[in-house]
């Protein structure tokens, strides 16, 4: 993919984050609710669609800082270090879900300890899903 489009897209994401974040925030003022998961939610998507739309710009002002920002993110160490830190990240957050799970599961509170666990199986699926699509492509 170009790093041009790869970087629209990354703005198109910023406008997508924007949108969800607006519409939950605006969905707890339609339905006259409090709740403030939902909306405390919404207004963290909104602040992280401005980032990525700041990022952008910042990025494309001139073509020297995108040339930079290229050639920073096909270096080989910093994939490689993206790769690991995703990885870790996706494992330990695996592994307090489960250990949550077990913990709601001492409290009785059996519906959202299966939410849990269902999610983390989702997640696992996906996975491998992902897993052996990739290694038939590679």
């Amino acid at each position: 993919m170009n790093f041009k489009k790869k970087l629209k897209s990354r703005l198109n994401i910023g406008v997508i984050y924007i949108i969800i974040g607006l519409l939950l925030i605006s969905s707890t003022f339609i339905i006259n609710t409090e709740n403030y998961f939902i909306s405390s939610f919404g207004f963290t998507l909104v602040v992280l669609g401005i980032v990525r739309i700041r990022n952008y710009y910042l990025i494309t002002r001139n073509e020297e800082n995108i040339r930079k920002q290229e050639i920073a993110e096909t270096d080989e160490r910093n994939i490689s270090i993206i790769n690991k830190s995703k990885s870790t990240t996706l494992s330990i957050y695996i592994l307090l879900l489960c250990i949550t799970v077990i913990i709601l599961s001492f409290f009785n509170l059996h519906d959202i300890a299966s939410y849990l666990a269902y999610s983390v199986l989702l997640f696992v699926v996906i996975y491998w899903i992902c897993y052996f699509i990739y290694q038939k492509k590679l």
